[in-house]
């Protein structure tokens, strides 16, 4: 008896299911490299208007908080900035297609509901890309030209949407993964 194929509904079906570990191996590893350049890269630009880096500039939201947080970096911490944002277009890319593919092999994995929910995952945390780019220009714009507030509001409507899609994807990821492992274990 042959088992029914999964629906062809995710962003990944054009790779064949048996290259899709491979390819999803590789996109972790770029994740986790990007990941580690940005977190180096954050140390300069961490001060006491920014305590947690660039986050607290992307969360800035009006061009006084922005100020306060470019007035605090000298010119070796504006320059991590610009390279940050620089590596993070790269990041951009990785991590949204790492939690995407992530998310519909274990959501296929588990089926159910579960296939649902990570189907349609992985297509919204691939909105996380378009606002991870517009909050990157957004930041560009205020670390070249100085504060300003529509691109400190732009940069936190971006980065709020942004945040949510990928703790909903982290949830998700890390809640199927293990019960795909509980199953494997109870041999299910």
């Amino acid at each position: 008896m042959t088992r029914p194929s999964a629906p062809r509904l995710s962003p990944f079906d054009w790779v064949h299911e048996t290259a899709q570990p491979r390819v999803l191996a590789a996109l972790i590893v770029v994740t986790v490299i990007l990941s580690s350049w940005l977190t180096v890269l954050g140390v300069a630009v961490t001060t006491d208007a920014a305590p947690d880096g660039i986050v607290t500039f992307e969360l800035a939201r009006t061009a006084d908080a922005a100020r306060l947080i470019l007035d605090s970096w000298d010119a070796r911490a504006r320059e991590a900035a610009m390279l940050l944002q620089g590596v993070d277009f790269l990041f951009l890319v990785a991590y949204p297609l790492s939690f995407s593919l992530a998310a519909v092999r274990l959501g296929r994995r588990l089926g159910g509901r579960w296939q649902g929910i990570g189907v349609f995952l992985s297509w919204a945390v691939l909105l996380a890309a378009p606002l991870d780019l517009v909050e990157n220009l957004a930041l560009i714009r205020q670390i070249e030209f100085g504060a300003n507030d529509t691109a400190a509001w732009l940069a936190w409507a971006c980065a709020v949407p942004k945040f949510a899609l990928v703790g909903v994807a982290t949830v998700f990821v890390l809640a199927s993964g293990s019960v795909a492992v509980i199953r494997r274990v109870r041999g299910h």
